[in-house]
């Protein structure tokens, strides 16, 4: 059968692009690798724990925000299940053994931070100043309808994080403490854009809310609506080839066999994924190359803990520990002292309140670290991978001991899950957390558009533009846009 619309990928940004042309009228097809739909937000289930994969937190979901906005629009509002951070605490970061809270709102953050900073009220007014105008920068961020493209945002590309903060204060500890959502990124000293963190600070400081009993409900309510406007959805269909014609993708073939034919095609897979399935693909040699060149972000290293009945208590923040002076180096570890870090998140259950069943811990792990088993698959990769996943295990669990005590005790059992689990599951080259590392020394290098010199392909996900929720929503805005066209698109969103 052909299709208007073909999307390979089943993850948010295929889901929203899927639900956004299907509303539309277009005739789509969209094809997912995997039998579960979601990429990043993907769950699983074990000991009657739930714990979320990817997403474990959302932001600017206020009425009147900015995703909210976006998801009446998509039919998610009033159909989710969340529940609402910590309003003076929402983000903990632990430096030098010492708590800092993040509270949401502009004003309430600076108030707080001053409670610890109290010389530093300039500093934080500069930074949350920018906070305001790098949002205001972007149309999108407001569904804003204009007569042009904005491309202000773009600037702020070509700034890095590290030397804005450098120029807010001279307090090494403000500075250590501001740029301590950084796990948020896998920012990197040298190279990560004034742009990226600012944005999903700015997205968590209006509000920010956490799933309860996982974030897989976003994907099931976005699949329904889909189909009910009349979209195809195909699982465990593999998008193994591409069939061209006039410079032109004719069809897909999946699973090495059965043709999908479509006249536009989207691909929500990773771009360097993209190329090595698409072969001989009509793209220009500086393309391919630029694209193969990108770094890729750290990877993870994620220890899910199943806790006994009514053990520990629920805590409504997250936490950004770290065990080094040095914010940045985190990632920079050395087999004797990993881990530098970690982020601990609590999951919220609709059967208990009080306690928390599910606590997922993550912290960077490269890629090198897992290279020996590189040709392995999931539930195949030998005892000698799981003594490995072991032994990690336990010294991350024995250093947040340190930071939540009897925390051990309380586990009944826990899970892990390295890069090659993100490489084979979401399909990272090598397993990388947020996908492509944007580079502020060169911006036009690393950054990656919706189009591209095949007249019937378009990309979208977390490598265009911006990871997370907010980031991925607005680039399957842009991609469609690229269809439906962006005014008529974004008024249509501002009447929903």
């Amino acid at each position: 059968m052909k299709y208007d619309v073909v999307i390979i990928g089943g993850g948010l940004g295929g889901l929203q692009c899927g639900y956004i042309l299907s509303r539309e009228g277009y005739n789509v097809c969209l094809l997912e690798k995997n039998s579960q739909l979601g990429g990043c937000l993907q769950t699983f289930r074990r000991n009657n724990s739930i714990f979320d994969t990817g997403m474990h937190y959302i932001g600017s979901m206020d009425e009147g925000q900015v995703l909210n906005n976006f998801f009446r629009y998509f039919g998610l509002s009033g159909k989710l299940n969340l529940k609402k951070m910590d309003e003076n605490c929402y983000d903990i970061v632990k430096y030098k053994d010492k708590e800092y809270n993040f509270a949401m709102g502009h004003e309430r953050f600076i108030e707080t931070m001053l409670g610890y900073f109290p010389n530093e009220k300039e500093a934080l007014y500069k930074y949350t100043s920018k906070l305001k105008e790098i949002t205001e920068s972007v149309d999108l961020f407001n569904l804003r309808e204009s007569t042009y493209h904005q491309t202000g945002y773009l600037d702020f590309f070509s700034i890095g994080i590290d030397e804005f903060i450098n120029s807010t204060t001279k307090d090494e500890t403000l500075k250590s403490v501001l740029l301590g959502l950084s796990p948020l990124y896998a920012g990197v000293k040298e190279k990560s854009p004034l742009y990226l963190p600012m944005i999903i600070h700015s997205s968590f400081i209006n509000s920010a809310y956490r799933f309860i009993d996982g974030g897989s409900q976003i994907s099931e309510i976005l699949s329904k609506n889909i189909t009910e406007n009349g979209g195809t959805i195909m699982r465990k269909a593999e998008v193994t080839q591409f069939i061209f014609d006039s410079g032109k993708i004719k069809a897909v073939k999946i699973n090495n066999s059965e043709i999908i034919e479509g006249d536009t095609f989207i691909s929500n897979i990773h771009p360097k994924t993209l190329l090595k399935i698409a072969g001989n693909a009509p793209l220009r040699p500086a393309y391919k190359s630029r694209i193969d060149s990108i770094e890729e972000t750290t990877g993870a290293f994620t220890l899910y803990l199943s806790m006994k009945k009514d053990a520990f208590e629920y805590i409504n923040s997250n936490y950004y520990v770290f065990k080094t002076d040095k914010v940045w180096e985190a990632q920079n570890y050395s087999r004797e002292k990993w881990p530098m870090g970690y982020m601990m998140h609590f999951s919220p259950s609709s059967g208990n309140e009080k306690y928390t069943s599910s606590i997922i811990a993550n912290t960077y792990m490269r890629w090198e670290d897992v290279v020996p088993w590189k040709n392995t698959t999931v539930e195949k990769r030998g005892d000698d991978y799981r003594e490995f996943k072991r032994v990690k295990a336990e010294k991350l669990l024995s250093v947040i001991e340190t930071d939540f005590p009897g925390i051990t005790a309380k586990t009944e059992s826990y899970y892990t899950s390295t890069p090659l689990t993100y490489r084979d599951y979401i399909g990272s080259p090598t397993g990388s957390f947020y996908g492509i590392l944007k580079d502020y020394r060169d911006p036009l290098r690393s950054m990656v558009m919706p189009r591209t010199t095949i007249p019937n392909l378009l990309l979208t996900g977390q490598n265009i533009n911006v990871h997370g929720v907010i980031g991925v929503t607005i680039c399957s805005v842009l991609t469609c846009s690229e269809i439906i066209g962006t005014q008529y698109l974004i008024s249509k969103m501002r009447k929903a």
